[in-house]
């Protein structure tokens, strides 16, 4: 009997770009634009220029494209560094079910891969679908019960990666099964991270560890044929399983990139409802001067993840629903520049964060939030938010997911370098060469 390791990597082997529906291709460029917005836009960022610094010292030869940078590493730590670039600023793509940014690791490993070994467009949209189907799959609560105090993206990011990697470079089905294997033991990523640069090295180090996986596996390096399913494989380090053959079930019948959404802001996505109603109140002409006080009520996730009263750093802030509400009331916008330090220390913010109370209201959805104000004078003003924009019920549109990259981008490359990407991505599916698309992420102004 074929093992659920085994039969998986069959799955994947037996895939093709044809089997999948057109409106899941064009999520799949959906979640390309959202990504490499991301990436662009966080390419300058502290962190990234210490890892590129480190590494680049110690690289091997010229392979592949530093997002934003004219620097060129070898294809392994262009993973690393793109997947650093990707999460910096928290602007990742989310499952609207399953706690996974499920496109960073996966496209910064084909990235680099496309420039060391030709495919096509198309071929890196399948291994994206591809991969993403695997991290979700793996955690479905349905499989098992997970002790998240591992960080659940990069758990399962270097499995996706190696399964798209895999699939690109056409791997037989022993391979692909030997590959999911080496993902498997590389597996890793804390959520004790957040608010330090190491939540997007596990990004970065996703990718690379799965990209890593394919190539060893295309030479013939073994891994383990029970790796996810076996007494000490990954399900069982990671947590308690359950219904171990969920990962198999129904495969190709739906696809989980239809539960794909993309963020509004640039921080913990379940701090999203609150920033919704705060910039609601401010748009309706309240100003911080007037607040007493404000409480929050939210899903229990939200104040669990983000529920840093005081953060002291911007990685920090991006994990803080009092300063996230805080800053939309006082500036009536939350982006990038909201979490920078000067707004952290800003004294409107400050004293405004410290009138915030955050209730849990345990039958609430993740993207559902209430905002109350009590004003000077005693009246008081409150607004529900049943959907945040991005959720999947108020969706980003593709115009607004172009306008997202284009924000992120414009001081990294010229308006039309940007519109020349833009074009890259929507039109990858006709592309006979994915890399184009690391070439149009760099400047030629540089």
């Amino acid at each position: 009997m074929q093992t659920i390791t085994r039969r998986l990597a069959q799955l994947l082997h037996a895939s093709n770009p044809a089997d999948i529906p057109p409106h899941v291709l064009h999520e799949a460029k959906r979640a390309l634009v959202n990504w490499i917005g991301a990436a662009v836009g966080g390419c300058r960022d502290d962190g990234v220029k210490l890892a590129l610094e480190t590494i680049s010292e110690f690289a091997g030869r010229e392979q592949a494209t530093v997002i934003g940078h004219r620097l060129r590493l070898d294809s392994l730590n262009a993973a690393l560094v793109n997947g650093i670039s990707s999460n910096i600023l928290d602007f990742d793509d989310t499952h609207a079910r399953i706690v996974v940014h499920p496109t960073a690791s996966i496209a910064c490993a084909l990235l680099a891969l496309s420039e060391a070994r030709r495919f096509s467009g198309v071929d890196f949209l399948h291994g994206l679908v591809l991969g993403i189907e695997v991290e979700c799959r793996l955690l479905d609560p349905r499989v098992a019960e997970y002790k998240f105090g591992w960080s659940p993206t990069t758990s399962v990011a270097a499995l996706g990666a190696a399964a798209a990697c895999s699939r690109v470079l056409r791997l037989t089905e022993q391979q692909i099964a030997w590959a999911l294997g080496i993902a498997a033991t590389q597996a890793s990523g804390l959520r004790e991270t957040g608010g330090s640069m190491s939540k997007a090295f596990n990004a970065g180090h996703a990718a690379r560890c799965g990209l890593t996986a394919a190539l060893l596996a295309a030479r013939g390096f073994t891994g383990a044929e029970t790796a996810l399913e076996g007494p000490k494989g990954f399900i069982s380090a990671f947590g308690e399983p359950r219904e171990v053959e969920t990962i198999i079930e129904d495969w190709g019948d739906t696809y989980h990139l239809e539960l794909n959404t993309y963020k509004a802001f640039p921080c913990g996505i379940v701090a999203h409802p609150a920033i919704c109603g705060c910039l609601e109140l401010h748009a309706q002409g309240i100003r911080s001067d007037v607040i007493e006080a404000v409480q929050l009520t939210v899903h229990p996730m939200a104040k669990r993840l983000t529920g840093r009263k005081r953060p002291v750093a911007p990685l920090d802030a991006k994990l803080s629903v009092y300063h996230a509400a805080a800053a939309a009331l006082v500036y009536g916008r939350v982006n990038v520049k909201e979490f920078s330090a000067r707004c952290i220390t800003d004294p409107a913010v400050v004293h405004l964060r410290d009138k915030i109370s955050v209730v849990v209201n345990e039958r609430y959805a993740r993207d559902e939030a209430e905002v109350e104000l009590k004003l000077t004078g005693g009246r008081a003003v409150k607004t529900h938010i049943d959907h945040a924009i991005g959720s999947l019920e108020r969706p980003m549109s593709d115009a607004a997911l172009n306008e997202k990259l284009r924000s992120l981008a414009e001081d990294v490359l010229t308006a039309d370098e940007i519109s020349e990407l833009l074009a890259r991505l929507w039109s990858l599916d006709r592309a006979e060469d994915a890399s184009a698309i690391a070439r149009a992420a760099v400047s030629a102004s540089i």
